[in-house]
């Protein structure tokens, strides 16, 4: 990447929110921990009577600074993992890259026809109509359309494909065998959460000319 390489992912308010009022909560979270531990090592009903009853049972001074601490840590290391877990976008003059967690994309701007907005999800369209990239955003429409301008990208206004996207059953006889294996494994890891796995999934999908999506759980393909 190069100098004027552009990274998006949250807007100015949300970063705000995350660095400054998720800390916060821990840190008053803390503060009232050795009350609420009392209160709720009395109640046999509550989950996680260890930690509380150990937490009541100290009388110190130090344990309302430290649980204070400990809190505000504990805020800073979920702050931390959002960030990992979200899409982070650099856009330069000549490729797009992205990152999600442990996974890291690139595709060269001369590969990409034009980008356009699915509901929340990002979308890089090729040459020959094939999804080549499709990810929800956390960044607005507006500042992205601003910055992937201002490099030269093309971002369309609304879905030109939105009435060839089918819902997927197994075995549809249009996908080949490898598709419909994938997209079966790919509907196990959404069941589980596993986002970093079923994208992984989907790039392996995009490879065949496939494009998936979620609606309301439900995984809608369209084929190119």
């Amino acid at each position: 990447m190069n100098h004027t390489t552009v990274h998006l992912n949250f807007s100015k308010a949300d970063k705000l929110f995350l660095w400054l009022i998720l800390p916060l909560i821990g840190l008053v979270i803390g503060y009232f921990l050795p009350q609420i531990s009392e209160w709720a090592s009395k109640l046999d009903w509550i989950p996680f009577q260890g930690p509380f009853k150990l937490v009541a049972s100290l009388n110190a001074g130090w344990v309302i600074f430290t649980t204070m601490a400990f809190g505000l840590v504990a805020g800073i290391i979920l702050t931390l993992i959002i960030y990992d877990e979200i899409l982070n976008i650099y856009i330069s003059e000549d490729a797009l890259a992205f990152k999600i967690g442990k996974v890291e994309l690139s595709y060269v701007k001369d590969d990409i026809s034009y980008i356009y907005i699915d509901h929340k999800d990002l979308v890089l369209i090729g040459h020959e109509g094939q999804e080549l990239f499709r990810y929800k955003k956390e960044i607005s429409t507006k500042i992205l359309k601003e910055e992937l301008g201002e490099l030269g990208y093309l971002l369309k206004d609304g879905n030109p494909y939105k009435e060839q996207f089918k819902k997927w059953v197994p075995g549809l006889t249009d996908l080949s065998l490898e598709a419909n294996a994938l997209l079966k494994a790919r509907e196990i890891t959404l069941k589980n959460d596993a986002s970093e796995e079923a994208l992984q999934i989907a790039v392996e999908l995009w490879k065949l000319h496939v494009s998936v999506k979620e609606i309301e759980s439900k995984q809608y393909y369209r084929v190119v």
